[in-house]
């Protein structure tokens, strides 16, 4: 086990919209055919330092994060990053890598044009 997975949500203190991020770490989980661990950045468990620590500690050496935010604001760009480099310093070991947020992508752009025809049509 070297690579490991961590969706990285916000997180929320409603417990609905954490138990979204989980559900899609399970879609995602499932498209990808491999594990996908689930952490927020703040109000829920197991936080993005937690969860680094844990993948750590079971011996992977290796860990893609996937920040799961639209733009690249404060918590991509700063944030993560900051919290990640105090878990290699720990584990120099391990190796973070982090995959671009969801971005201005036209898959982003038809969902929310589906979503809006929803509305219209309601």
């Amino acid at each position: 086990m070297d690579t490991e997975i961590i969706l990285l949500g916000h997180g929320s203190r409603r417990r609905e919209a954490n138990q979204a991020l989980i559900e899609v770490a399970q879609k995602v989980e499932f498209l990808l055919g491999r594990t996908v661990v689930p952490a927020f950045m703040g109000h829920a468990n197991p936080s993005f330092p937690e969860a680094l620590r844990e993948q750590a500690l079971k011996g992977v050496t290796r860990i893609i994060v996937m920040p799961l935010f639209l733009f690249d604001g404060m918590h991509v760009t700063h944030d993560i990053h900051e919290q990640a480099e105090e878990i290699r310093h720990q584990f120099p070991q391990l190796k973070i890598i982090f995959s671009r947020a969801l971005g201005a992508d036209d898959l982003i752009a038809s969902l929310a044009s589906a979503r809006i025809k929803e509305a219209l049509e309601a």
